[in-house]
């Protein structure tokens, strides 16, 4: 019924007006037909062969459905569940849950926005480094975001209990999930068209799966950008402190040498074991981890800067290549840092030693 009474507003629309007025009627119809979650006769669109049919899924429409599930997360854009796909042999799966407040305009805009971003990129994107996005599930007055379940959490959890002393993270592994982020980087940079910039890689948006291999995730703040360009402008803030380039802080420039400096944040936390937001460099006389860095790196001393829960092995060389790797991608002029494609071969370079 929906969809007779559209077309018959369009047409007459198009009769009054004019057909392009028409046109321009039906789109704006489609867009808040969007925004308000999709309507009744909306559903579910699948984007990986893992779900093998709507009705595994099914299960996500019931109104006590999040009742019975574990809730694994919470944030500013909604939360996330965890449950066993039907039918999967015991495959689990994240899903995360996007209520719309009508009440709030801006707000749902901004999260709308987010859900898109996710489905333009992650929805078909198809990398081991980056975690896909497998179903989307529009409803009345939410929308739902289906991915795998990375058991071992996010790396953001990982260094903290390794930093507690509650979870071992040698080297290795570290290095390991260093290169996943590197590789799933140069895919979106450079073997993707359009680029994109995803514009708030940190920790906590790398996931860890059973393997601790790393998954980027979290494409919601992801902009798109023409092979043409160099940059681009942003119309809105975005980024977590202390991980957020120096450009983009002055001119709201954006550039794929945005996520090589918060990649260069990334690699230097988890070689000094501690976050930019960290007390302690609050109490240093640089009160910033990528100067304070810097200062060590070309001290007497640059081993200072090593996390002490990894000294005393065979790779203090190797981590501290991996530091002025990490200097490398902090520069404050874009222009110096490497791209995506050197870095993977600083690292590959690396791995050459060992």
């Amino acid at each position: 019924m929906v969809a007779v009474w559209m077309w018959i507003l369009v047409f007459l629309a198009g009769a009054v007006m004019g057909y392009h007025f028409g046109v321009v009627f039906f789109v704006l119809f489609m867009f808040l037909k969007l925004i308000r979650g999709g309507g009744r006769d909306s559903g579910l669109k699948i984007f990986s062969s893992l779900i093998k049919k709507d009705e595994d899924l099914a299960f996500l429409k019931k109104e006590d459905c999040f009742a019975s599930l574990e809730m694994i997360g919470s944030g500013g854009c909604g939360q996330v569940f965890k449950a066993e796909l039907p039918g999967s042999n015991g495959k689990m799966i994240a899903i995360k849950k996007i209520v719309l407040t009508v009440e709030n305009s801006k707000q749902m805009k901004m999260k709308m926005k987010q859900i898109q971003s996710e489905i333009n990129t992650v929805g078909h994107l198809r990398h081991k480094n980056i975690l896909p996005l497998l179903a989307h599930l529009s409803m009345p007055n939410c929308h739902i975001l289906v991915y795998e379940l990375m058991k071992n959490g996010s790396l953001h959890d990982v260094l903290s209990e390794a930093s507690r002393g509650t979870r071992e993270l040698d080297w290795l592994a570290r290095r390991k999930i260093a290169i996943g982020v590197a590789a799933g980087l140069e895919y979106i940079h450079k073997n993707n068209s359009p680029r994109i910039i995803h514009r708030d890689l940190k920790p906590a948006n790398v996931l860890l799966d059973d393997d601790m291999e790393a998954k980027i995730t979290d494409f919601g703040l992801a902009k798109e950008m023409p092979d043409a360009n160099t940059h681009i402008i942003a119309s809105d803030t975005a980024g977590t402190f202390g991980y957020i380039a120096p450009e983009f802080s002055k001119g709201m420039i954006l550039s794929e040498k945005s996520d090589i400096f918060s990649f260069g944040v990334l690699l230097a936390a988890m070689v000094i074991g501690k976050f930019p937001s960290s007390d302690f460099f609050k109490e240093t006389e640089e009160r910033n981890m990528i100067r304070w860095m810097r200062n060590v790196m070309i001290s007497e001393n640059p081993r200072k800067a090593i996390d002490p829960k990894l000294m005393g092995n065979e790779f203090e060389e190797d981590m501290l290549l991996v530091l002025k790797i990490a200097c490398h991608c902090t520069q404050d002029d874009p222009e110096k840092r490497p791209d995506s494609k050197v870095v993977r071969c600083m690292f590959d370079q690396i791995n050459h030693r060992v």
